[in-house]
């Protein structure tokens, strides 16, 4: 089979020899049955650095190649040509001046007439496609650690890491931009020596004032682009662990890590010339792994931000909060005393009544013994008739303080019924005097809700003395009224209805009047603070508020329903307390 186009030996030879000799991209080596090298193309000469006036005719150097993960040196020998066939390998080649590449070597025996005459050697420089290869594998992992839950030094310090690793560089260091203090700080590193924390590098704006081994830090961030320099002329060199460095020549290259036209550090990677070469002229490479890293401390930088907020906030509502609790308990405690002042008369009568009966009984046994007519079962009865008084008047003066009281905000299991009845020690004989009746439908056995004894008396006291109100203001109109007779007066019932029952899961409180009503127009209003229909000095507007506040604390609910002229109810719901097991 013909192979080519020519017909005589000689141009067929003078063609193969030029092919072969001057190809560039494969290195061609040829040997004879003593190993010795008859051939060395271009390519050969390119990848190892030797020309071939000084390979012909020698045997293949015992350094030249050494396969890949093995220190131990390499020599192609074949025997004979049965054991001979085709093999591929991995290996590292060892240059002239000392650096060594990755390469792809197939290795083929050459046959002559049947008989073996030597090899035929294929070298490949693979660096680039190995370089590739490193360089998505790192652009993989680096984009696994941005995504991964770690705050920035932790990613940074992964990143160094990784980067050294897969690289097979001895140093990587990450340089965080500080805008407020103008300077870089070194975030994170691989391969420095403890001293390292003494590095500073400000940001500097004139160039005349830099430091001559920082020239190259300062391209990379005034221009945002590569650069490289030899690491001895850098200031990091003072802080490198020398016995990790290559052999010969080491370069540091700096990276930015940029986002639009803002700073945010730079990655610096310390390597050898050949892979400098390679890294240089591989910007894009360098590019995509820097905006992974920038697109990751920024993230970062906004998650922890976000997170430094959140705490922030939770601190702000936290105060926020318990200012306002102590602002609610101060109204609260307003609201009290201003309802215990303008029930001042009220409960002056209430006091009055025990004292006016003390006051009879000390008269009736002053005139007993002027006439004469005290006797010892006399005395004993009307003194047991005034401790009754006493004891009254300290029931209703003991009820005043703990009424007025400030809570302490806790919590315990109620009765609703027992603070409704505490209420009407301060308010009963006020509605007694204005011929009020209060009608009282309570359930028995109720369930307890989760409160506070103090406080919901003060919300039955809020309701049931605008229920008050509201019959007096309904008299007063009718009193009023020109066409008004005494028997529509008379006739006016005047009543309080409270009824306190279970349904489903909720204690429900009902408290009617058959007072004046509200106007529908405000009836979205009432609960408003400082909102009131009452004239001045007979209401602060705090009443309804407070008390929509208070059935809020204890997870209920308050409605009204009213028409004017026809009387209110107001409705409570409070969920029936359940003991956790």
């Amino acid at each position: 089979m013909k192979y080519h186009i020519f017909s005589d030996q000689m141009s067929t030879a003078a063609f193969f020899e030029s092919v072969v000799t001057s190809s560039s991209e494969y290195g061609i080596i040829a040997t004879d049955k003593d190993n010795k090298i008859v051939l060395w193309n271009k390519g050969a000469q390119i990848i190892y650095g030797y020309s071939p006036l000084e390979m012909l005719g020698k045997h293949i150097p015992l350094s030249l190649n050494k396969k890949m993960g093995d220190e131990i040196d390499y020599i192609f020998l074949v025997e004979n040509a049965s054991k001979a066939k085709t093999s591929d390998y991995k290996m590292t080649a060892k240059t002239k001046d000392g650096q060594t590449k990755p390469v792809l070597i197939s290795i083929t025996p050459r046959i002559s007439e049947d008989e073996f005459c030597g090899l035929l050697i294929i070298v490949r420089d693979i660096a680039k496609s190995t370089y590739e290869e490193k360089f998505r594998n790192l652009l993989l992992e680096i984009t696994q650690i941005v995504n991964s839950p770690k705050n920035i030094n932790e990613m940074c310090q992964s990143i160094c890491a990784t980067v050294s690793t897969i690289l097979e560089i001895p140093i990587a260091f990450i340089c965080i931009f500080d805008y407020l203090n103008n300077s870089f700080n070194l975030n994170s590193q691989v391969g420095l020596c403890n001293n390292y924390s003494k590095h500073d590098c400000l940001y500097c704006i004139d160039k005349t004032k830099l430091q001559s081994n920082m020239k190259s830090c300062y391209e990379t961030y005034s221009q945002f682009i590569i650069t490289s320099e030899l690491l001895e002329n850098h200031e990091i060199s003072n802080s490198v662990d020398k016995s990790k460095l290559f052999e010969n020549n080491n370069y540091i290259i700096h990276i930015p890590l940029t986002s639009d036209d803002s700073l945010i550090g730079i990655l610096h990677v310390v390597t050898s010339e050949p892979n400098k070469d390679f890294l240089i002229k591989e910007t894009q490479i360098l590019s995509l792994i820097a905006n992974e890293i920038t697109t990751g401390i920024q993230r970062k930088r906004l998650v922890e931000e976000i997170r430094e907020y959140a705490d922030n906030l939770e601190k702000m509502v936290k105060v926020r909060t318990a200012q306002l609790r102590e602002k609610d308990a101060l109204l609260i405690q307003s609201g009290k005393l201003a309802t215990l002042g303008e029930m001042a008369t009220g409960i002056a009568h209430e006091i009055n009544q025990p004292l006016g009966g003390i006051s009879l009984i000390t008269q009736g046994l002053i005139l007993a013994k002027n006439r004469n007519k005290l006797t010892d079962e006399m005395l004993s009865e009307k003194l047991n008739s005034i401790i009754d008084q006493v004891e009254r008047i300290n029931k209703i003066i003991s009820h005043l303080r703990t009424f007025a009281r400030q809570s302490d905000n806790t919590k315990e299991e109620i009765d609703v019924k027992k603070p409704l009845l505490d209420v009407f020690k301060l308010i009963g004989e006020q509605l007694i005097k204005r011929n009020i009746t209060v009608e009282l439908d309570l359930e028995d056995n109720l369930p307890a809700i989760l409160a506070d004894h103090n406080k919901l008396e003060q919300i039955f006291l809020n309701l049931i003395g605008n229920a008050r109100d509201a019959i007096d203001e309904l008299e007063e109109l009718g009193k009023n009224t020109k066409d008004n007779t005494l028997d529509w007066i008379e006739t006016l019932d005047k009543k309080i209805i409270i009824k306190i029952y279970t349904f489903k899961k909720n204690i429900l409180i009902e408290i009617s009047d058959s007072g004046i009503g509200i106007d529908n127009s405000i009836l979205n209003k009432i609960f408003d603070p400082f909102f009131t229909t009452k004239e001045v000095g007979k209401g602060t507007g705090i009443g309804l508020s407070i008390t929509y506040g208070i059935v809020n604390e204890f997870g209920g609910t308050i409605d009204v329903d009213s028409k004017k002229m026809h009387g209110s109810k107001f409705t409570i719901k409070f969920p029936i307390y359940k003991k956790s097991c």
